[in-house]
């Protein structure tokens, strides 16, 4: 599974980090930027509701398949249409919430069934280092293939050679993806979704950590990416950038996945839940070089401190229901259906302010007020983070 989940690492920093970018050059709109996002963020639930429903019987390495699949037809799309991709939206926005949905609703599976319970953190500490590797080594090819392609057949030909590169690779990680067996399950049930905060009280803050989430992590993504293009002026340098802060997560990452102790996981997210904030105080203040210098150290360190963390905290929330086994895909749908609803409403609210408010104000004012975000996740996982560890038996059965 780490393998399958580095490749379609390598091939969301090759493509997915510069499509806002791409939607951006081909509009300066922010508003087109959001009606993309907002279509994406709304077909992931959908993605995950038609696995559990159309695809009862099927298993996680298959869903992953069809996530994988369906990205990998996404960019050989944007292949054809070419210029003309910048215009067809609403199909891209479906096709890569469809794929992503797909991806993550078995991969979350994957990472319940086959991670024991003791090598969660471990697990995740590898993950994020080789997320932050790859960081380091892969944007910067994409960014200077897109700016050398500019030379070679117009603006556009640089996103085709990285979005075509993008698509060999999903294919060999859906290839590779054949071999996963894991995450069988017998179907999925929408009542035994909504009654999971009755049966499992730790939950309910599970769920408001990821509308925090969701309400604010996807535009701060959406919104980083553009502001680090008009402020670096060129996707070269914006892959350098990411290069540069995936080097100072790597080591962070698979730190933390060896030595954290379990009595520090609150201390760490709250440290690495403040430096995130003051990042996103500092760069729209000044949206300089040195400002986002300066943003990038401080995402750098805050990010594994806070993310790490947290990880494995919602699964051993999953744990304490005595029919996990049973309900753990009930459980993840409702996460995401949770960040889905955030993602929608807060893309909305940027595209209905997009119109009346200068766009680079807007973006300024929107990256300060989705920074908050790390500290209410935190304040969420904090009033579950004692009682899960110090729980030793299951709940009581649920009538």
């Amino acid at each position: 599974m780490l393998a399958v989940h580095s490749a379609y690492t390598a091939a969301n920093l090759l493509a997915a980090t510069f499509l806002s970018i791409f939607i951006w050059r081909a509009h300066h709109d922010l508003g087109q930027v959001c009606l993309f996002n907002a279509m994406y963020a709304l077909a992931v639930p959908i993605a995950f509701l038609t696995n559990g429903w159309l695809f009862r019987q099927g298993d996680a390495g298959t869903s992953i398949r069809r996530g994988l699949l369906t990205l990998t037809f996404l960019y050989v799309l944007v292949l054809f249409l070419g210029n003309a991709s910048a215009g067809a939206l609403l199909l891209l926005g479906l096709m890569r919430g469809l794929g992503e949905g797909w991806y993550w609703a078995g991969y979350h599976l994957v990472t319940y069934d086959a991670i024991a319970r003791g090598n969660r953190d471990r697990y995740f500490g590898a993950t994020g280092a080789s997320g932050a590797f790859l960081g380091v080594a892969v944007p910067p090819v994409a960014g200077t293939i897109i700016v050398l392609g500019t030379h070679w057949g117009g603006t556009y030909r640089g996103y085709q050679v990285t979005f075509g590169v993008a698509a060999a690779t999903l294919l060999a990680a859906a290839l590779l993806a054949g071999g996963l067996h894991a995450g069988r399950r017998q179907g999925f049930s929408l009542r035994g979704m909504f009654r999971l905060p009755h049966r499992n009280p730790a939950w309910s803050y599970v769920t408001w950590a990821r509308l925090a989430d969701g309400s604010t992590g996807f535009v701060l993504g959406m919104v980083v990416s553009i502001l680090t293009f008009v402020t670096l002026r060129n996707e070269q340098n914006v892959g350098g950038f990411n290069a540069l802060v995936g080097l100072l997560t790597m080591g962070l990452s698979l730190g933390l996945g060896m030595w954290l102790p379990a009595r520090h996981r609150m201390r760490c997210a709250l440290l690495g839940g403040s430096l995130l904030v003051a990042s996103t105080l500092v760069y729209p203040l000044y949206l300089s070089v040195g400002a986002l210098v300066l943003f990038g150290l401080l995402r750098a360190l805050g990010g594994p401190l806070h993310g790490n963390a947290l990880a494995p905290l919602w699964l051993q929330v999953i744990d304490q229901d005595p029919q996990a086994q049973e309900l753990r895909y009930e459980y993840i749908v409702s996460q995401e259906l949770t960040l889905g609803i955030g993602r929608v409403l807060s893309v909305l609210a940027v595209m209905v302010l997009a119109a009346p408010i200068d766009q680079l104000t807007l973006a300024r004012v929107a990256l300060v007020v989705a920074g908050a975000a790390p500290i209410l996740i935190w304040a969420a996982f904090a009033r579950i983070a004692g009682p899960v560890a110090a729980e030793s038996r299951p709940l009581p059965a649920a009538a």
